[in-house]
């Protein structure tokens, strides 16, 4: 859902002298896709499953572009994100996910948003209000770091009774080489076709879309 602010016109500083955050310890999740046992239809070259184990922070994703001052003139534009790494008393603070020094803090107690920095040392918490609306989403983001873990199969089309697919695993967010894998398999034998404890039942295949059927995960 999506939610909009506007920022009111305001100067408040505050230093971390007077405000303590604290970390933000994220729960890791394993999600799986597709759902069992639902007939699916995908062309070459798509994910037909994936499995992935990361770590998930609440996230805010700006929905609308805008420019803001906090001490020199910034740009959020549409699709930034910001994850929620820290909370203090007050504000849940969400940290731009290409920039950690600078962030928005959204209010515990339904105040306007502020933008913050953490000043030339990076310890120094800095608020500051501004003028301008900020639209945005709030969501859920995985963090790719080094507990992050993926593993994919796609399909690769079909050749007479042969079937093809490529396997790949991801670890922090780069395919592992020694970890991807061309595989083929013989329908004449068997529509059900099986690789690290996935089973995958083949409905229809032809060299550019597959239908199947997901009846067990990695």
């Amino acid at each position: 859902m999506r939610r909009i602010y506007t920022i009111v016109l305001l100067s408040i500083i505050l230093t971390s002298c007077g405000v303590k955050k604290y970390s933000i310890i994220p729960n890791s999740e394993t999600t799986y896709s597709p759902e069992i046992n639902q007939s699916k239809t995908s062309e070459i070259g798509i994910t037909l499953v994936s499995k992935e184990t990361a770590k998930k922070y609440d996230a805010m994703v700006i929905t609308k572009e805008v420019k803001i001052k906090p001490n020199v003139v910034k740009t959020l534009k549409v699709g930034e994100t910001f994850i929620k790494t820290f909370e203090t008393e007050q504000f849940d603070l969400y940290e731009n996910i290409n920039n950690p020094n600078f962030g928005i803090a959204l209010s515990k107690n339904n105040e306007s948003p502020k933008t913050y920095s953490t000043g030339i040392t990076g310890t120094g918490l800095q608020f500051q209000n501004s003028k301008y609306t900020l639209e945005y989403k709030l969501t859920e983001r995985p963090i790719k770091d080094d507990d992050y873990y993926k593993q994919e199969f796609i399909y690769n089309g079909r050749v007479g009774n042969g079937i093809k697919f490529i396997y790949r695993e991801f670890i922090n967010d780069y395919a592992r080489p020694a970890f991807t894998q061309d595989l083929q398999y013989d329908l004449s034998e068997d529509s059900i076709i099986g690789f690290k404890g996935l089973r995958l039942e083949v409905i229809n295949a032809t060299n550019t879309k597959i239908e199947y059927k997901i009846l067990k995960h990695f």
